[in-house]
């Protein structure tokens, strides 16, 4: 059998990382992009998203994910909001249930427009948002009006064709526009039980430590912003074991843990010995580089 290529960089210099769902994690040598075997097409992976299950990963109900929402941008807005602050039009790429283009309600002389593949959220969200919300990939999103933001929030993973999406972003972002992003990037030695539940397949692939180099220098952007969080600052947060999930026992476990004192701060010193350092949380600006706005190769096809 040959050695499956990395979606990014298309090299094969690929190895094994680990299983989890039934699915294969592989790590190229040469990006470091994780990614999992086989990799889906654009079509597919769309469809999957747009119908609210990809193979045995489904999604919360709107109700439950907006209440998940709610509690992630207690948690991280503030830094969104930072790079806002000047935008006359913002684009929220998989806005989910809407909450964070609901937040940017505030700032009433911005544009706002919401992206959204599944129906039953980008409904949700334009009751939330009180803005447009189109369903349609992103990749495929053409516009005359450009945007000084756009957010991609835990969007990164899902989105399966890197041209498409990096071809997407330089033609939507205004000159001296911003990409925000909220995504995870892992060392080589990630173990398996860095997570309990890692979301393979719907998540596609994860940013190694060296992989952002890699994106921004065939893409021409360049990192205006980078902060790289152990995951074990953010996955001890008591406003994270508050968002309830599909699990009753994981559920139980989680509301146990809150009311216990201690527990979540002895829980991540246990976590932190045995496989901290390992996997990362990270906030990551990015802009268009200087003289980027000459198309690229690909542009033409």
């Amino acid at each position: 059998m040959p050695t499956p290529a990395c979606p990014l960089c298309q090299n094969t210099d690929t190895r094994f990382a680990f299983r989890d769902n039934g699915c294969e994690l592989r790590f190229c040598h040469a990006c470091e992009l994780f990614f999992i075997h086989p990799y889906p097409a654009s079509g597919r992976q769309h469809t999957e998203v747009a119908s609210g299950r990809s193979d045995a990963i489904e999604l919360l109900d709107c109700q439950q994910r907006y209440q998940g929402e709610l509690h992630y941008y207690d948690r991280h807005f503030s830094a969104i909001e930072i790079e806002c602050r000047n935008a006359r039009s913002i684009l929220d790429v998989g806005c989910g249930t809407g909450h964070l283009l609901e937040r940017l309600a505030a700032r009433s002389d911005a544009f706002r427009l919401g992206i959204e593949l599944n129906p039953q959220a980008a409904q949700f969200a334009r009751r939330t948002a009180g803005c447009e919300i189109l369903e349609v990939p992103f990749e495929q999103f053409r516009s005359e009006r450009k945007f000084d933001v756009i957010t991609l929030i835990n969007v990164l993973s899902h989105i399966p064709s890197f041209d498409g999406l990096f071809w997407s972003l330089r033609h939507a972002l205004s000159p001296g526009g911003k990409v925000i992003l909220r995504t995870s990037e892992m060392a080589r030695s990630v173990s398996r039980w860095n997570q309990v539940h890692w979301g393979l397949p719907d998540d596609l692939h994860f940013l190694g430590l060296e992989t952002l180099d890699c994106l921004c220098s065939r893409y021409r952007f360049t990192v205006a912003r980078h902060i790289r969080q152990p995951f074990e600052e953010e996955l001890f947060r008591p406003s994270r074991w508050r968002q309830m999930g599909r699990s009753r026992l994981v559920n139980l476990i989680k509301r146990a843990a809150i009311s216990t004192p201690a527990a979540l701060s002895a829980l991540k010193s246990l976590y932190a010995s045995m496989v901290g350092q390992r996997l990362f949380v990270s906030f990551i600006v990015l802009q268009l580089a200087h003289g980027a706005t000459q198309p690229l190769a690909g542009d033409l096809l």
